[in-house]
């Protein structure tokens, strides 16, 4: 499994507008280009974190791009729903993605939880 994580603050107010464009977008790769799924997490002190899965590196990159606009290739709903999220990040307090394989995964494999 590989995981891509993002770092962010949003702007004030617009929250709730984040959370619709992301989930449209999490929703066509879950559906369309075989990721595993995402969440979305917030802090106390409003830093938020957002990873998405995928079965390997290899099904991330055919999928995304990786370039700072959305490719031409994806559904202009989704590609407007990626500059909403994007608009919606404060760009001033932006951190870079992380990119890891999974190693151990007790949500997907509780078999490995000691009794």
């Amino acid at each position: 499994m590989f995981a891509v994580l993002y770092r962010f603050y949003l702007k004030p107010g617009r929250e709730e507008e984040y959370k619709q464009a992301w989930n449209k977008i999490v929703s066509y790769f879950v559906t369309s280009r075989g990721a595993i799924g995402s969440c979305l997490h917030r802090t106390e002190e409003g830093l938020w974190c957002a990873y998405s899965r995928w079965p390997d590196k290899k099904t991330r990159d055919a999928s995304w791009s990786g370039e700072n606009t959305p490719s031409s290739e994806l559904p202009d709903e989704i590609r407007e729903a990626i500059i909403t999220v994007k608009d919606c990040s404060d760009e001033e307090r932006k951190f870079p993605e992380i990119c890891m394989d999974v190693m151990i995964d007790l949500l997907l494999e509780p078999k490995l939880i000691k009794q």
